[in-house]
């Protein structure tokens, strides 16, 4: 089992914990895979690798949907199987891409990176959309430095 308690400050996850939710619910409309040769002549080949990134990918979301669902996420605790976290890892992972590219466009990849910026210069709907984007990267990286 993995837990740890998140450094931000719980008000803070509360406040985001649902924005978390909602662009999960808003990515799972929109992300799809697709084959990475486009010329590829073996159809066979190229939907056999779609269907099993798919399972893939819905394996990664549903485990992901219950970290979220978990009332102690919400109040900045973490905690999950061993066996779930690469699973979770990849759907955050996903879910952060999301976000930067549905929500932060007002922030450069170089202030995101280095958190060099003042939040209160930026657009108000995208401070929110930032604090999402930072709890979400303090859970990554807490299951990472936790993970055997």
């Amino acid at each position: 089992m993995i837990e740890f308690q998140l450094q931000i400050d719980s008000r803070i996850t509360r406040a985001v914990a649902p924005l978390i939710v909602k662009c999960f619910s808003d990515c799972g409309k929109t992300s799809t895979p697709s084959f990475p040769y486009a010329e590829e002549q073996d159809r066979d080949l190229a939907e056999a690798w779609l269907n099993s990134l798919k399972e893939e990918m819905l394996q990664d979301r549903q485990s992901l949907a219950r970290f979220l669902s978990s009332k102690k996420f919400a109040h900045g605790y973490v905690e999950l199987k061993e066996e779930c976290a690469e699973l979770i890892l990849r759907a955050m992972t996903e879910l952060r891409l999301y976000i930067r590219k549905s929500c932060l466009d007002s922030f450069l990849d170089s202030e995101l990176e280095t958190g060099a910026f003042s939040l209160g210069q930026k657009p108000r709907d995208a401070q929110s959309f930032y604090l999402a984007y930072l709890v979400l990267a303090e859970v990554q990286e807490g299951i990472i430095a936790r993970m055997t």
